[in-house]
Order: structure tokens, then sequence, then C-alpha cells
């Protein structure tokens, strides 16, 4: 499977409700192909495969991406992509997320609250706040006014949207039924502290980098054995590092995180 299609089949959040009132935005169907993913941040990543995938399709023109706004004195945000419908020349303001969140259900606060980055540096009720008091309404900032009359996009026409590529991981045990059904469809794994992590023998691992959380795991290669990936998860523990790890029987893959924080 190729970068673009394995992109297209990581799980979309659907958050749309009457606490967040953008829809998912609809990838067009695969045109091109092989795409190589280039040696940047992840999030560089998804943007890089995000746009191929527009460009490349007859349904949008990409009027702009990763658009830096000014004020007189800083940088005050970016849009991420204007796009507009060549059938229909309507215009969206599409903002883009690539998100991995392991659910904390010990955590305080509201259920997206307990939907926290493997290194506790984020959650996905920060994401949602983000899009919604900051990015979205960027389009209709002042300083935004000009780029937008130069390149003929309507913001008082456009569609806003949003495309939250969410990996959710569980609990080792955690029942997937006790969630929403939008959150079902998006858990691809679990994660486990270090004191209950059990690695069986004769089985293969691999500790994947974060530049290869988009790659589809059948590309992965740097498979090592239960005694080897233990020392690997040391380290990057040792670190304040939650590593993902790839767990190989047969062709089955799964995946989970090691985390080093403690439960509140």
């Amino acid at each position: 499977m190729d970068i673009q299609a394995h992109f297209k089949e990581i799980p979309v959040l659907e958050l749309f409700g009457a606490a967040f009132l953008y829809k998912t935005f609809s990838l067009p169907e695969l045109v091109g192909s092989n795409f190589e993913i280039p040696d940047v941040m992840l999030g560089r990543q998804a943007e890089a495969i995000f746009e191929s995938i527009v460009t490349q399709s007859e349904t949008y023109t990409l009027l702009g991406a990763n658009i830096q706004i000014q004020s007189p004195t800083k940088t005050i945000g970016e849009l991420d992509y204007l796009l507009q419908d060549n059938k229909t020349n309507t215009h969206f303001h599409v903002e883009l997320s690539c998100k991995f969140y392991l659910f904390d259900p010990k955590s305080r606060g509201t259920f997206a609250q307990k939907w926290i980055g493997p290194n506790k540096k984020d959650s996905l009720q920060d994401k949602i706040t983000k899009l919604r008091e900051k990015q979205f309404p960027l389009l209709f900032d002042a300083n935004t006014a000009n780029h937008l009359k130069n390149i003929g996009f309507n913001p008082s026409k456009a569609i806003q949207q949003c495309y939250l590529a969410a990996s959710l991981y569980l609990p080792l045990g955690h029942a997937i039924q006790e969630l929403p059904q939008a959150y079902q469809k998006c858990v691809v794994g679990f994660w486990v502290h270090y004191n209950q992590l059990v690695l069986e023998q004769h089985t293969s691992y691999a500790l994947v980098e974060k530049k290869q959380w988009l790659l589809p795991p059948n590309s992965i290669t740097n498979w090592c054995n239960a005694k080897e990936i233990r020392n690997k998860i040391i380290e990057a523990l040792e670190n304040k590092k939650a590593p993902q790890v790839y767990k190989k029987s047969g062709a089955v893959i799964e995946k989970f995180f090691v985390v080093w924080w403690d439960l509140e």
C-alpha cells in the first residue's frame, strides 16, 4: 500500500455537533501514486500527503496553503488550506490535524481532556479549543482580508471544515464499547505503563520513530526480539518519551504505546 492510500485509511474523528459546528472535509479519490514522504516532522508530513492528494485530483484547485497571517508587529496564525471546488466554484477553508491520543479515564476534566498526547503535552480538548477559537476565526481577521482579496477568496461564502486524522489508543483491557461510536472507529491500539508490559518470546517487535508513524506498517523493517525491544523501550522512557511499538505475529501487526507517566 502506498503512503497516500494509507493516509486515507487513517481514521478521521467526526466532531461536528452542538459544541463544534465544523464538519469533516471529504478527501477526493486518489489519482496519483508513487508519492515519497518527505524527511520532515510528522505534522509537515501529513500536510505534504494531504496537499498531494488534493492537488493531484480534478475536484479542487488549491488557492493557498500554510498561509502565514501577519499583524503589523507579529505573526498571528496560519490558514492551512484554501480550496475551490472545480464544479461548483465553492470556496473551502480546511484545517488539517494529524493526532495520536491516549485515553486516560482517570484524568480530570471533560471527556475530550481525557484524550492526551503520548507524553501528556496536549489533549484533544486543546485541539478543539484552538480550532474553534483561533484557527477558524482567523479567516475573518482584518489582517487576513488583503491576502484573501488577492486570490479572489470570499470568506463570507466559504465553507469551513476540518480534517482530524486521529489515531486513538485505549488502556490495555479497556472496553471499546464504552466510547461514543465516533471514537470507537478511531481506536487503532492500546497503551500500557512499563510495569504492565508483557513481551512475548519468539515474537517480533519494532520501536517506531515518530517520523514513521504515517508509514504503512508493512513498510517497517527494524524488527527485533523481545530482549532488544525492552532495552529500546527503557532508553526512551528514561528520556521521558513514550515510544510507539509495533508487535508482529504472522501477518498481524498490533500497535501500542508504553508510557512513563503515572496515572492521576
